[in-house]
């Protein structure tokens, strides 16, 4: 136990501390309290929610300060919450005490840890939750609108509370309030698919196609197919995948519409049909064209990927172009001179990027192998030859590039 709570202080951390020092040992001491608590939980559990809820606290304060771009200490942080639920399930604390703290986190923290009320319903008992809807209720009076709306502590507090007093109306009734995004209509279309309600399930999910963000609108329309194919409207299903790609033709789209119809068996006979239409699309506006390409290399067409990519010169990403020239030059190494030269003066031409010069020498190297693949070495030199009086102002390139010709 004493040295549980030497490692829990051994968490505080001094806001003068430059935010990048010690973050990696930061982490692993959190990774140590929290396995230390784990296994207190079957000796001493009595103990474990007190000690990892003060853990929480400083951890909390401790990010106010500390750069954790990378999001590991948050991820400690989030596993830490559910040892600390752990805990309290396995031993109770006060549960009016637990439901004040859960609220503070909520409503008058920094934003994290993030937490599911679900995980402390046993140790809330009817008693926490009623103390945790009072003061909900309360900050709810005087609370100010955040960008018109009730503000995310209050709301996702109110959402889960109803959640746990499993009548699916009320809850629903709750999300409902606030149907600002398909994210809404996917909770509660998956409340009433769980609940048997299939036909209220798919009504919610139709409704709230095409509002919010892309992902979360994706994932409603993933579950409104899966709806449409347990009612066996298989067609619908896939109606509603070539509606979608065809307003928006992208490679996600196709990758849509090609496992409904896998399916519904209908793939085969609609592959060409699609592909068809993709290439249309890229022809009408290039920036589908990176979508094809990507489609015909997830089809296994590489010549294809690659015709498309020469009569798009301009309109894909570097990163594409040198996915489909490593899958190129291997067998026409020749096709990937030009493309290369084209690269690396890109690259050159990239005053941003402070690593232009080291990139260019790289592909440099491979433009070296694709000339002596075919046998053409000193058209490899000529091409360095010209390069280098074009770019003799720039020294620490020319540098680079001698160092590259040197025997």
């Amino acid at each position: 136990m004493e040295r549980v709570r030497r490692l829990i202080d051994g968490l505080r951390r001094n806001r003068r501390t430059h935010p990048q020092h010690g973050r990696r040992e930061y982490s692993q001491r959190v990774r140590e309290v929290a396995a230390a608590c784990e296994a207190l939980i079957e000796t001493e559990p009595a103990s474990v929610p007190s000690l990892a809820r003060r853990t929480v606290d400083l951890i909390t304060t401790a990010l106010m300060y500390l750069d954790d771009s990378s999001g590991i200490v948050g991820d400690d942080l989030h596993a830490l919450m559910a040892v600390h639920a752990r805990a309290c399930a396995a031993a109770p604390p006060d549960p009016v005490r637990l439901a004040a703290w859960l609220a503070t986190l909520r409503l008058d923290g920094p934003g994290w840890p993030d937490f599911e009320l679900r995980d402390y319903a046993a140790a809330l008992g009817q008693k926490g939750r009623g103390e945790l809807a009072r003061i909900v209720d309360e900050r709810a009076k005087t609370a100010q609108p955040e960008f018109g709306r009730t503000p995310f502590g209050i709301r996702i507090l109110r959402e889960q509370l109803a959640e746990l007093t499993g009548d699916v109306d009320r809850y629903v009734a709750v999300l409902a309030e606030d149907l600002y995004a398909a994210s809404q209509y996917l909770k509660i279309a998956t409340v009433f698919r769980n609940a048997g309600r299939a036909s209220d399930a798919e009504q919610w999910a139709q409704r709230g196609l095409g509002i919010g963000n892309p992902i979360d609108q994706d994932k409603l329309r993933d579950l409104y197919v899966d709806l449409l194919f347990e009612r066996g409207a298989a067609d619908e299903a896939l109606a509603l995948r070539w509606q979608l790609f065809d307003q928006h033709p992208t490679a996600s789209h196709y990758r849509d519409l090609r496992c409904t119809a896998e399916r519904t068996g209908d793939w085969s006979g609609l592959r060409d049909e699609a592909l068809k239409r993709l290439h249309h699309a890229a022809a009408k506006q290039p920036a589908f064209a990176d979508h094809l390409v990507g489609v015909l290399l997830d089809e296994g067409e590489q010549d294809e990927a690659w015709r498309v990519t020469v009569d798009h010169p301009d309109d894909l990403p570097e990163s594409r172009w040198q996915q489909l020239i490593d899958l190129r030059q291997p067998t026409h190494p020749n096709d990937v001179i030009e493309p290369w030269q084209r690269l690396i003066q890109h690259r050159l031409d990239a005053s941003t990027d402070k690593y232009r010069y080291s990139k260019a020498i790289t592909m440099l190297r491979r433009l070296r192998d694709a000339y002596r693949a075919i046998d053409y070495a000193t058209g490899f030199d000529t091409y360095l030859d010209d390069l280098r009086e074009r770019h003799k102002r720039k020294t620490s390139f020319i540098a680079k590039l001698d160092r590259l010709a040197a025997p």
